[in-house]
C-alpha cells in the first residue's frame, strides 16, 4: 500500500473511519472529504457526516450552521466582531461556551461511534473537536480522535480540545499552536488536505474546453466560497470601469441564487455566472487569475491548482489571517478594496513575472498530497482499543 504503516492490506480493509464536518461554509466538508478520499484509496471503510445535522436537528433556517452562513454573507463585519470576542475569551483560558454548547452532543455520539466500530475519528471543524474531548474527557470513547486545522492559524478555542492529534497546514502554525498551550508532541504538519481532483493534469486549453470558455479570451475568475460572500458587485465594478472587450469576468457565487440574479441583471454582457458546481478545479484551470475570499481550503486548492490569486472580500477573522498568511509568504495579494483588488489582477495577468513567483511560492508553501499525509498518519496509529487517559482540562 502506500503508507508507511505496518498494518496488512486485510487489516487496512477492517479499519473504519468516520469523517466529522460542519456545514458552515463547504471549506470544512472539502476538507474532510480530502481525507476521505485518500483513506478510500488505502482500503479504509470510511463515513462522513455533519455534526450538527446528525444530531443538533436540522431546524431549517434556524439551524445553527444557516444562522452562522447568514451572518457570514450578509454582515461580515458581525462575524468579525464574534470572531474577535472568540481570540480575547480564548485567550483567558476559561472553558469556552462553544465548548459547553457542543458537550450536549458527547452521548449520542458516543452511542454512535460505538455502535458503529470505527477505529478513529478525523474532525475537520472545532464543533466535533469539542464534542469529542468531551466524551474523551468521561472515558468514554476507544477511537482515535484527530482533528485537522483547516486555516492557516490557530483558531480560537482549538486549545481547549483534547485528541489524540491535530494534523496543521504549516510550521508557522504549528509553532502558533504550541504558543497557544497546546501540546507539541501531538502537533504533525501535514500541508492541507486537498481533493485529487485539484491536482489532476489538464492545461488551461483543455479546462476552457471542456467548460466551453472562450479560448482568446483573458479570463479572471471570482469566487465568493460556497455560500457566496463578499460584494461581488463592487469587484465587477471595478474591475469593468474600463470594460475590456477581451476580458471575460466569471463569477461562482455558490448558494447564493440572489447575487447570481442581481449579477445577470446588472451585467448582461462580459460577465458569465455559474450556478453552484461541482467544476470549481476546472475552472481554476481555466482562468489567467483568481480573485476570491480567503477560505483555508479554498485558498489551498488553488495554491495546488497554481493559479495566481487575489484574496478579497475577506469576511474579518480567521480570513484576514489567511489572507496575511497567503500574502507573507508571496502566495497571493491581499486586496483590501475592490479598486485595489484591480490592480494586482490586472498585474498578475498581465506581468508574466510576477505571476510565476507567486506560482513558485505556492508550490514551496502547500504541499499537494496533505490528504495522504493524514491518510497515511492515521492508518499507522490505529487506536489499540483501550480508552485514552482522560484529559486534564475541563
Amino acid at each position: 500500500r502506500a503508507g508507511t504503516g505496518g498494518c496488512s492490506a486485510s487489516e487496512e480493509q477492517r479499519m473504519k473511519v468516520l469523517l466529522l464536518s460542519c456545514s458552515t461554509g463547504e471549506g470544512h466538508n472539502h476538507c474532510a472529504r480530502a481525507v476521505q478520499e485518500a483513506l478510500d484509496a488505502r482500503g479504509v471503510t470510511t463515513e462522513f457526516a455533519d455534526l450538527l445535522h446528525m444530531f443538533g436537528g436540522n431546524t431549517g433556517p434556524l439551524a445553527f450552521d444557516k444562522v452562522l452562513n447568514r451572518i457570514s454573507s450578509a454582515t461580515p463585519g458581525v462575524f468579525g466582531a464574534m470572531y474577535r470576542a472568540g481570540e480575547v475569551y480564548s485567550a483567558t483560558g476559561i472553558t469556552s461556551p462553544v465548548y459547553l454548547a457542543n458537550t450536549r452532543y458527547a452521548e449520542k455520539l458516543g452511542e454512535y461511534l460505538s455502535a458503529g466500530g470505527y477505529d478513529a475519528v478525523v474532525c475537520s471543524h472545532l464543533f466535533p473537536m469539542e464534542t469529542l474531548t468531551r466524551l474523551r474527557k468521561k472515558g468514554g470513547c476507544r477511537a482515535k480522535c484527530y482533528g485537522v486545522l483547516s486555516d492557516y492559524t490557530c483558531i480560537p478555542f482549538l486549545a481547549e480540545t483534547d485528541l489524540d492529534g491535530y494534523f496543521l497546514p504549516h510550521e508557522a502554525v504549528r509553532n502558533a499552536c504550541i504558543e497557544a498551550g497546546m501540546d507539541a508532541a501531538r502537533l504533525t504538519v501535514t500541508g492541507m488536505p486537498v481533493g485529487t481532483v485539484f491536482r489532476e493534469p489538464l492545461t488551461k486549453q483543455e479546462a476552457r474546453e471542456a467548460l466551453g470558455l472562450p479560448q482568446e479570451k483573458r479570463i479572471e475568475l471570482i469566487m465568493t466560497g460556497g455560500i457566496g460572500c463578499g460584494d461581488a458587485m463592487a469587484l465587477c465594478d471595478a474591475i469593468r470601469r474600463f470594460p475590456d472587450p477581451d476580458t471575460l469576468l466569471c463569477v461562482l457565487p455558490g448558494k447564493n441564487e440572489e447575487l447570481r440574479a442581481a449579477l445577470n441583471r446588472t451585467y448582461p454582457d462580459g460577465v458569465l455566472t455559474v450556478p453552484f458546481t461541482d467544476r470549481v478545479a476546472t475552472y481554476m484551470r481555466a482562468a489567467d487569475v483568481l480573485l476570491s475570499k480567503a477560505g483555508g481550503i479554498s485558498s489551498s486548492e488553488a495554491a495546488v491548482c497554481e493559479v495566481p490569486l487575489v484574496h478579497t472580500m475577506v469576511i474579518p477573522g480567521v480570513e484576514t489571517q489567511n489572507a496575511e498568511f497567503f500574502a507573507a509568504h508571496g502566495m497571493s495579494c491581499f486586496a483590501t478594496q475592490p479598486a485595489e483588488a484591480a490592480r494586482f489582477a490586472d498585474r498578475l495577468v498581465f506581468d508574466r513575472a510576477a505571476a510565476d513567483r507567486m506560482l513558485a511560492a505556492q508550490r514551496a508553501c502547500v504541499p499537494k498530497d496533505g490528504a495522504e499525509r493524514i491518510a497515511d498518519a492515521v492508518m499507522q496509529d490505529r487506536t489499540d482499543q483501550t480508552v485514552p487517559p482522560a484529559g486534564t482540562k475541563e
